[in-house]
Parts: C-alpha cells; structure tokens; sequence
C-alpha cells in the first residue's frame, strides 16, 4: 500500500527526516509516534508531496508523485488543520469543494453522515471562522475521508474533539481499517490510543523510524509499563548515546 524507502529531507541546512524506511499494508491502522521535532509532520507532508524530499522513494499502490501525479494524489487523504481551512466557507461548503477536487458530482452521504456522528451537524452551514475550534477539527478531519482514498494521513486528529466525537471517529477509522477499506497512518502524542485502538506504533527519532511494535507487541507491553514506559526508555537511551538527538 504505502511504502517508503532511505527518505532524506533537509530544511534550512538541517536534516528533518534522515533515512526513513516504512511499510504500510492494506488495512493497517498504524500510530506515528515520537517527540516534538521529530520529523512526523514533516513526513505526512513529504507523502502528499508538499515538500521537496531530496533522496529516497514514496510509493502508494505502486504509484510516485512525480510520474503519475494525478493518480498519485487520488490514493490519500490528509487531515488539515483548524488554521489550515478557509474562514469565509462553511463546512458544508468546504467539503462540497473537496469532493469537486475528486471530481465527484456531490458530496457523499456517507461524509454527511459521519458530520453528525462527529455533532458537526449544527455547524454545517456556519462560516468556519465563527465555528468553535471541535468544529473546525471535525471539518479537517472529513477533508481526508471525502472519496473514500485507500491511504489516511491523520495528525493529532482528536485535538478538541469532546469524548462522544473521539469515540465516534475511533470506532469508524478502526472499522475502515479492519473491513481493508484503507490503510491509516496517524502522527499523535496519545499512546494509549496506540495501544489500545491500532494495529501498531512506530517510533521517529532522529528523522528515522527507529522502532516499531506490531499489535502482540504492543499487548506484550501492557504488562512492564506500556508503550508510554517503552518510548520513554528508548528516548532515553537515544539521548545517553554520543552524539543522540534531544528532545
């Protein structure tokens, strides 16, 4: 589905992402974990191509950016950002022109649907700059899931979400991810979201993916500590290591 092979990406002189290596299969729902600047933003914009990388390969179902764009941009979805979403627009109107984007004749139902199950009904037809801030992450969030792409891209999804909208979206991504409808790559600081909703969590630090639990795995570390006590150890050896990355 996503593979990702020896990614290097520099900004301003310095190496953001240093050799990164990842594969995603069809279905996985996969937790991207690591600390501030690590480079998980960074790589989830790499993978939409909204930003240069300098050596390495990004393939999704085969594809590249660079050779088959087109077909390369329908494959994922991406999650914005509340600041990232036009204030003038509603959230109706937004997704209306996403779909378009897609070229879809309208919006899916099934987007509508999931905007009530988030309680993003009442804000539908609101301007986004006069939404409250649930709202906006809410509207983000359904960006990524209009046409129904085969590759996810969430970062910290479920900032300013109530628990009911939380829970709602946890238990669609993980139903999309257990029925194959696609593959799910989130960035987030919540590992016991990690532990207890996703097939796995890799470990970013340095700009490489150094470690990475499949699901046994990350049951296996409920009882010395958790995935919490697990990533702690690992940073710590990280920066005790001359020459290691701090945080």
């Amino acid at each position: 589905m996503l593979n990702i092979e020896s990614l290097t990406l520099q900004r301003g002189g310095q190496a953001v992402l240093a050799g990164v290596d990842l594969h995603l299969p069809k279905g996985e729902f996969l937790a991207l974990i690591g600390p501030n600047g690590a480079g998980k933003t960074s790589l989830l914009r790499a993978i939409c191509d909204q930003l240069p990388v300098d050596q390495g390969h990004i393939r999704i179902d085969g594809l590249t950016a660079d050779r088959d764009p087109v077909a390369y941009r329908q494959r994922f979805g991406l999650a914005l950002a509340p600041d990232e979403l036009p204030a003038d627009l509603s959230p109706r109107q937004w997704l209306q022109l996403i779909a378009a984007a897609r070229d879809l004749p309208e919006l899916p139902a099934e987007v509508l649907d999931l905007a009530v199950d988030l309680g993003l009904g009442e804000w539908l037809d609101r301007a986004l700059g006069r939404c409250s801030l649930g709202a906006r992450q809410k509207t983000g969030v359904l960006t990524a899931v209009v046409g129904s792409p085969p590759l996810l891209l969430l970062d910290e999804p479920f900032n300013g979400l109530d628990p009911l909208a939380a829970f709602a979206l946890k238990q669609r991504l993980r139903q999309w991810a257990d029925t194959g409808r696609c593959s799910i790559l989130l960035a987030t600081h919540n590992l016991e979201l990690a532990e207890r909703w996703l097939d796995g969590a890799a470990l970013l630090l340095g700009g490489r993916i150094v470690q990475r639990w499949d699901a046994a795995e990350l049951h296996e570390l409920q009882a010395s500590g958790g995935l919490e006590l697990a990533m702690v150890e690992r940073l710590r050896a990280a920066q005790a290591a001359p020459g290691g990355p701090t945080t």
